[in-house]
């Protein structure tokens, strides 16, 4: 919320001036904008500001099992900011370096082309631009769920997924911070008994919001699997006459 960001960026002693930084009446793109300014304009790098606002899934994913930094980072920051989802291709700056980042779904196309004289081309699908000369390209690649390229505006070095991650997250002790600030909270033995009759626990219900489908599909998916419900936003499986 505006409170943990606006401590975040060391900037409580001055909150009128970000007031509204999260507004319900501005679109979902519209408040992760102004956080990311914010975070940009304080003490974040571009890159460090994303990471933190658009993490990657990264527990147990075997491109981060060399680069316990990287997952220390996100566990840190998954305490102090709510994950935002997308589904969205994000193209970032702040000045000093300029880079692209996919939200952890990866339902956006990104492919990036780099040429000898370092030229570094980001687009949605290949053969974007006409007079792009293939054999002037070096290197190709495409951006996967939740991952990021980035390009130093001072020395035009190049930055992979790994590299930039690694660099930002290596920036402070972020394993140590964890270990020494993190409280885990233990399960807990839950009562079979009841606490509420029939027409308590439906008046309850709507009066949150909850109706037939949350129930069925969320809450008593939830209470058997015991974790989170996954979704998913289509079947991407291919049909048959272009399984080959």
């Amino acid at each position: 919320n505006t409170d943990n960001i606006v401590m975040l960026c060391n900037t409580q002693d001055v909150p009128n001036v970000l007031e509204p930084l999260v507004d319900l009446n501005r679109s979902d793109s519209a408040n992760l904008d102004a956080v990311f300014e914010l975070m940009t304009k304080s003490r974040h790098r571009a890159p460090c500001a994303l990471m933190s606002l658009v993490p990657t899934a990264y527990e147990n994913e075997p491109s981060l099992r060399d680069n316990p930094e990287i997952v220390d980072f996100y566990k840190f920051h998954g305490g102090l900011l709510e994950a935002w989802d997308g589904p969205a291709l994000l193209v970032f700056s702040d000045g000093k370096s300029i880079g692209a980042s996919l939200d952890r779904n990866g339902l956006r196309p990104a492919r990036y082309s780099i040429t000898k004289d370092g030229t570094v081309y980001m687009m949605s699908e290949t053969g974007v631009i006409l007079d792009l000369d293939e054999a002037d390209i070096v290197q190709k690649g495409r951006l996967g769920p939740g991952q990021m390229i980035n390009v130093d505006l001072k020395s035009g070095e190049f930055k992979d997924n790994i590299k930039i991650k690694s660099e930002i997250a290596s920036r402070h002790p972020y394993g140590e911070w964890l270990a020494k600030g993190r409280k885990d909270v233990d399960k807990l033995a839950f009562s079979e008994e009841r606490l509420y009759d029939d027409a308590t626990a439906t008046f309850a219900q709507g009066t949150f919001g909850w109706g037939l489908e949350d129930i069925g599909m969320q809450i008593q998916d939830m209470a058997g699997s015991g974790k989170e419900t996954t979704y998913s936003m289509g079947d991407d499986a291919p049909i048959a006459v272009l399984s080959e």
